[in-house]
């Protein structure tokens, strides 16, 4: 599975692998994708018990087709830079708006 990670323990290793002091522990599905990188990126596919699909989106869908924004809960103004050069969403994409991070 491409896209799965255990966030059960990204406490454990985060500060570590990016930098930045401790993070506390998540508390749920929803937190966790709370701390995604970019505002676009903070969105989950469910498929619950009664095969029903569910959204998680704690941070809304308003971005999730053309905004491409840093958040900022765990993602320094550095690393939103770098990732904004190597991913560099508004030629992949020239209808995206890219709100500088700040």
């Amino acid at each position: 599975m491409g896209g799965a990670r255990n966030q059960a323990a990204v406490h454990t290793w985060y500060p570590s692998k990016f930098g930045g002091g401790p993070v506390e522990p998540l508390t749920s599905i929803a937190d966790a994708v709370a701390t995604w990188p970019e505002t676009a990126t903070a969105v989950a596919v469910l498929l619950h018990e009664d095969s029903d699909i569910g959204i998680c989106a704690p941070l809304g869908l308003a971005d999730l087709l053309n905004v491409w924004r840093r958040n900022p809960r765990r993602v320094s103004v550095q690393q939103s830079l770098a990732r904004l050069a190597r991913h560099q969403p508004q030629q992949r994409w020239p209808g995206v708006t890219v709100i500088p991070p700040v």
